[in-house]
């Protein structure tokens, strides 16, 4: 079947990402240290940001059941601009970012 829509990719298409994601940042705080992994968390908040972006929407409810709902609109462009501005305030100020979430720094 073919149609002219753009195909809009579905967060289960991104479940796996999500979990390379997860991988990827355990690994950095594991192997490498605390700023690297905090910087990861950053990077992955980008990313999940520019995503749901690309998405159109951000989805809401418990995890593992189908989306309560959907933030649409403007709202849901302000939000990922939030969360985008955070991560990246959190990869370029990796210090101040794990005194506020209580982490070692090392």
């Amino acid at each position: 079947m073919v149609t002219d829509k753009s195909r809009v990719p579905t967060s289960d298409e991104f479940s796996f990402v999500r979990v390379g994601a997860f991988l990827v940042v355990v690994a950095l705080f594991v192997f490498v240290s605390t700023k690297a992994g905090t910087r990861g968390v950053g990077f992955s908040m980008i990313m999940g940001a520019i995503f749901q972006q690309f998405q159109g929407r951000i989805e809401y409810g418990w995890e593992g059941r189908p989306p309560s709902g959907h933030i649409t609109g403007w709202l849901a462009t302000l939000l990922n601009l939030i969360f985008g501005v955070l991560g990246l305030a959190i990869m370029v100020w990796p210090e101040v970012a794990m005194g506020i979430f209580g982490w070692d720094i090392a």
